[in-house]
């Protein structure tokens, strides 16, 4: 039997009409005789049979349906007559009025489909997230980006951190000096100086390179982003550094699933009633302080106590008040509000909001809810912020959908229109699931619970790091380095929300592609793909779109490809390992290189990096007064060896002890497809590293799939 919901109400010609919904948010008619609305919201158990209700029963055990239980009672145990009931009429009805009649409007009559007490099917504590990304996609998704496969499981370091008041004499200190390379132009931006704030510079308008005494450089904190970011993904350590929230989306003429999904919550249009069914609620929000007079929001709700009227009809109204007809505004007309939303294509109506009774629930609003309002950044610039009106002590007229979420919380999410922007109920990190496990011991789980990231880099909770960044300066004998100072072209912000692109699609079918309320993990780690720097590839050479658009445009001054910077990275105390593991990142396979600064999309960034070691004597720099003045001797066999250990240790952690190397692993396999030059070149010749186009043609709107880096290389 399946759980499901009644709803009851009266038609346009009294007449009693009752309709089932089911946990998906599906609903269907029921043939059930009925003298009143009283089993509205009742809760019920449904067997069907070929997806026609044949038993319908309360809580109590009571049978509703069939209304005669003497005849043809089907029950889940025993055999029974199948009962098909005849096709009921189902003329949609309309919302109850208003008993407030304070405004003359001519309104058209709605019906809603879910009552305002209703709320979204409550998500399962446990589920298992898809990790394994589809290997074939036909027809392909293009971006300068790609992913490396999120790791499942964490590799654990069980190497005690040492103490960090002495050296360990069985550890490794010493240095590695960096000299790298720029393979295209290269930019990192300079900071303001006080002279430049006086000014009211904004970033964007300061072309100068990083040089904060006069000598460009790279930023030691630059680098050690880069190389933490490397550590992470090839010791498979923990993802961490993310910005956990929920995203938004309004899926009202999607063409995949998540068009369901949003009609299931907000409206859809039934062909056979030829009529649009919404099952949102309406109200008034506003705000109120507890006994220690701080601040929170509620609303007050008006039900389903809403209609549409027509534009025209709209600014008639709004102009006889004396005042202009404005779109993302909202007018009171007597006690009623009218709500203007923006203008888009074939829009014909405005909304009309009743005031809530005087005893009409009042809803209190989350702080999570409030939060996740404030952190929906794809809202227009133009959409009102009705937190920061309500603040301000008004009334501020509202929609809203109430839920549950996977911790049984009401919850409420909340807009300025009857199709806002939904929050999706899984944050970020609920697509985000990692276990630590670890060879070691017999147990499955790591001892001390950290990666080798954290081992290195350190934890401010914990313990610090133990290496250190030096910013890398320019070799000497190096002249006329930078190039012009030029616009580049506009670069598109990260858009997560672009699900078929960020989390992992195990179909490309666009009516099974996984969302955010889908059990999907991430993608994984965002690499951008190589590229030839060229100057048309990346520089706007359209003057006039700059003129026209100044604000989205900036200026920028990079050096040149060949210039080469010197830099070191000091270390205390590392264990074989952990140096091996910081060596393996920065020393990588012939025809690779890491990617830094600004720009990276359009191809700048690009750079090799040689590494050299070198290993101090921390005995002497106790027993030789001059220990400091000594050169320390680069160890270049070492270099190897310590790769070797971090390697096998990783192999042995996975299980993958029949590889020779930790690049035969399958996930940094795909690492190592997005850090070849040779290959993203050959990309960009194709076109296959490119963002996608908006115009002339959408190429976003069938949500093609991003294939794994290593689907795009050729197999010839």
């Amino acid at each position: 039997m399946e759980k499901a919901t009644l709803l009851v109400w009266k038609s346009k010609k009294e007449k009693i009409v009752v309709e089932l919904q089911f946990e998906n948010g599906k609903k269907m008619p029921l043939l059930l005789q009925l003298k009143n609305t009283e089993l509205n919201n009742t809760e019920v158990q449904v067997t069907r049979e070929n997806g026609i209700p044949v038993l319908v029963v309360e809580a109590n055990g009571k049978v509703l349906f069939p209304n005669n239980p003497q005849k043809n009672i089907p029950t889940p145990t025993s055999g029974h007559k199948k009962v098909i009931p005849p096709k009921p009429d189902i003329k949609a009805p309309p919302p109850k009025k208003s008993h407030d009649q304070s405004t003359s409007i001519n309104k058209e009559n709605l019906s809603s489909k879910q009552n305002d007490s209703q709320s979204m099917p409550t998500q399962n504590s446990e589920y298992k997230l898809e990790y394994d990304q589809v290997s074939y996609v036909s027809y392909s998704a293009f971006a300068p980006y790609n992913f490396i496969p999120l790791n499942e499981k964490i590799v654990c370091n069980n190497l005690p951190v040492p103490e960090l008041n002495k050296y360990d004499t069985t550890k490794n200190t010493g240095w590695i000096e960096l000299e790298i390379e720029a393979i295209t132009p290269l930019y990192i931006r300079g900071t303001l100086t006080k002279s430049d704030i006086e000014k009211q510079l904004d970033n964007k308008d300061k072309s100068d390179f990083f040089a904060p005494v006069k000598k460009i450089s790279i930023p030691g904190s630059s680098l050690r982003g880069m190389t933490r970011n490397m550590v992470e993904i090839v010791s498979f350590s923990e993802f961490k550094f993310f910005e956990d929230r929920r995203l938004y989306y309004r899926g009202l003429a999607d063409q995949s699933n998540l068009r369901e999904e949003y009609q299931n919550k907000m409206a859809s249009f039934d062909r056979q009633k030829r009529r649009t069914q919404y099952n949102f609620s309406v109200g008034i929000l506003r705000k109120s302080t507890d006994k220690k007079d701080r601040l929170h929001f509620e609303i007050k709700s008006s039900g389903n106590r809403f209609d549409r009227i027509l534009k025209s009809d709209a600014k008639n109204l709004v102009e006889k008040k004396g005042e202009k007809y404005e779109e993302f505004k909202f007018y009171r007309l007597g006690k009623d509000f009218l709500v203007v939303s923006g203008n888009v294509p074939n829009k014909k109506r405005d909304w009309v909001i009743n005031y809530p009774y005087d005893d009409a629930e009042v809803i209190a609003i989350l702080d999570e809810d409030i939060k996740n309002y404030k952190q929906d950044r794809t809202r227009g610039e133009q959409v009102p912020d009705i937190l920061e009106q309500a603040r301000r002590g008004e009334e501020i007229p509202c929609f809203f959908v109430r839920w549950t979420d996977r911790e049984g919380k009401n919850r409420v999410s909340f807009g300025h229109t009857g199709m806002f922007r939904l929050a999706y109920e899984k944050t970020i990190s609920a697509h985000i699931k990692q276990n630590f496990e670890s060879n070691a011991k017999s147990s499955t789980e790591c001892e001390n619970k950290i990666d080798f990231a954290e081992a290195i880099f350190g934890n401010e909770k914990k313990h610090s790091g133990r290496v250190f960044f030096e910013d890398a300066f320019l070799i000497d004998e190096q002249t006329d380095l930078q190039l012009d100072i030029v616009s580049p072209k506009i670069l598109s912000s990260p858009k997560p929300t672009t699900f078929q692109q960020y989390l992992v699609q195990n179909s490309t079918e666009i009516k099974q592609l996984n969302h955010y309320n889908s059990n999907s993990s991430i993608r994984g780690y965002k690499c951008y793909w190589h590229k030839s720097g060229e100057k048309d590839k990346w520089v706007e050479m359209d003057k006039k779109l700059i003129d026209k658009n100044p604000k989205l445009y900036t200026k920028i001054q990079p050096v040149k490809p060949g210039t080469r910077f010197r830099g070191r990275v000091r270390f205390e105390n590392l264990s074989g390992e952990e140096l091996g593991a910081l060596l393996f990142t920065l020393d990588l396979p012939e025809g690779c290189g890491h990617k830094l600064g600004m720009g990276k999309p359009l191809g700048l960034g690009s750079i090799s990096v040689t590494p050299t070691l070198y290993l101090s004597d921390v005995k002497k720099r106790y027993t030789d007064f001059f220990a400091e003045w000594h050169n320390d001797i680069a160890v270049s066999d070492q270099l190897l060896e310590k790769k070797r250990l971090f390697e096998q240790y990783i192999l042995k952690e996975l299980n993958e002890n029949d590889k020779s190397s930790l690049w035969q692993n399958s996930r940094l396999q795909e690492l190592l497809v997005m850090l070849r030059y040779d290959i993203g070149k050959s990309l960009e010749k194709d076109g296959k590293n490119r963002y996608l186009n908006i115009e002339p043609q959408n190429e976003f709107k069938n949500r093609s799939v991003l294939p794994k880096p290593s689907s795009l290389v050729s197999k010839d």
